[in-house]
């Protein structure tokens, strides 16, 4: 599978003011551009699902098998006991995600750049390596987990993921 992608980093700032009429009213557009751009080929799109899925569901020894099962190398099926030792890391991982979220799963509480490192961890230590089009799935969302944070801590990201990862969402 291959992906394609693309850097680049721009924002502008539109001020306008109402009609001219005396309102003092000023608005401001913002355009942001994150500058990462990734396009999943079809396997990549189903497993990153696939993946989202089981933690969703509270399945994170499931979402560590697949991890290993779809990596393009691995080496802790090489040791004894290693791909249980995986996914049970990762099930500890996704449970703490849950444990979070019975706090209500906004931005203001989850923090996905810590929970996305502790996998990264993982799987630096177990040799379970992460596709490229994958880390940059990762990095945009560091930069939108950032950005969302300051826009609105109370965003719930469960509403707004779960229909797209049950497949009833479209884009």
């Amino acid at each position: 599978s291959s992906s394609s992608s693309s850097s680049s980093s721009s924002s502008s700032k539109l001020t306008f003011s109402d009609d001219g009429r005396g309102s003092v009213d000023k608005y401001t557009i913002v355009f942001l551009d994150a500058g990462i751009v990734t396009e999943l080929e079809y396997q990549d799109q189903r497993n990153l699902k696939d993946l989202f899925k089981a933690v969703i569901l509270n399945d994170g020894a499931e979402a560590g098998r697949l991890m290993v099962e779809r990596a393009k190398y691995e080496r802790c099926s090489q040791v004894e006991g290693g791909i249980e030792q995986f996914s049970k890391g990762v099930e500890e991982i996704v449970a703490e995600f849950h444990d979070r979220r019975k706090q209500g799963l906004t931005l203001g509480v989850v923090r996905i750049g810590s929970l996305l490192s502790q996998v990264l961890d993982l799987c630096q230590i177990h040799g379970v390596e992460i596709d490229p089009a994958m880390s940059n799935i990762v990095m945009s969302t560091l930069v939108l987990e950032g950005l969302g944070r300051a826009l609105d801590p109370n965003l719930n990201l469960i509403d707004i993921a779960l229909p797209f990862i049950l497949g009833r969402g479209k884009v």
